[in-house]
């Protein structure tokens, strides 16, 4: 790799980074290129994918940006999972792969700024996902309005028992 190709690789690293909300770092010493394409792919349906470059092109990439506590964890071969959406869903698909492939090992990560180690990374992949959360949230709002309305219903529909009970009582 020439000198023009590195900074070509730092300054596309600095823009994926830029953009992105989640980094994670990951051994992938022994994984075959059909294993990578199967984490690309999986990586690819939440909004993330995975990069492999030198240690010393990363660590200049992250230089002055909110990635650099992952400087440390740069020793081997490394790749970088980048995720620029969910951070729950990008974790989950990591960790789960990280299970499933011995050779795949999470090193840590930093999502909004904020240094996660491996166990860290495992711990945000088992929040539920974001539109989940946002579900509950929803439900949550939506119960004290439900219950109003049976509040206020209730005393109408308890007249209105008591009125059909009466006409039972007088029909029979």
């Amino acid at each position: 790799m020439n000198r023009k190709e590195k900074s070509e690789e730092i300054v596309a690293l600095q823009q994926m980074l830029a953009k992105a909300t989640t980094a994670v770092v990951s051994d992938y010493k022994g994984l075959t290129v059909a294993e990578m394409g199967v984490l690309r792919r999986e990586l690819r349906q939440v909004a993330g994918e995975y990069r492999v470059a030198k240690n010393t092109l990363i660590e200049l990439a992250i230089e002055g940006s909110p990635y650099l506590s992952l400087k440390d964890l740069l020793t081997g071969q490394n790749g970088l999972v980048i995720g620029y959406g969910d951070a729950v869903g990008l974790a989950k698909v990591v960790s789960r792969y990280a299970k499933e492939n011995s050779k795949f090992t999470i090193k840590g990560g930093v999502t909004d700024g904020q240094f996660l180690p491996a166990t860290g990374v495992e711990t945000l992949s088992q929040l539920p996902t974001f539109e989940v959360l946002r579900a509950q949230l929803l439900g949550t709002l939506l119960q004290p309005a439900t219950k109003v309305v049976s509040v206020l219903s209730a005393p109408a529909s308890k007249l209105a028992r008591v009125l059909d009970a009466r006409k039972s009582q007088l029909d029979g």
